[in-house]
């Protein structure tokens, strides 16, 4: 299977060599990609041995909050075009 996770704190060549080293290491898991442009890293995983979750949480022990790409939150309509408040004064 393969799975694509957003990566918070990822900035800079360092960060991801971290990530990529951080991924590889976990049993079942191969060809992993890390975009720094992208805040991403893909990795094939044999769901057998390991998980989306298993990767997020060892991500988490190395410093990098992480998310699954299908489970991101979308985006809101600016408020202006949506016709409402954006909350930002009054907490809304």
């Amino acid at each position: 299977m393969q799975t694509e996770l957003i990566i918070d704190g990822m900035d800079g060549e360092a960060c991801a060599d971290i990530i990529a080293r951080v991924l590889g290491d976990i049993d079942g898991v191969s060809d992993v990609r890390v975009s720094l442009r992208d805040r991403r890293a893909s990795a094939r995983i044999d769901e057998s041995l390991t998980s989306p979750h298993l990767l997020m949480r060892k991500l988490a022990m190395a410093g990098y909050a992480s998310s699954a790409a299908t489970e991101a939150v979308p985006v809101a309509a600016p408020a202006a075009a949506a016709g409402g408040c954006c909350g930002g004064c009054c907490g809304g």
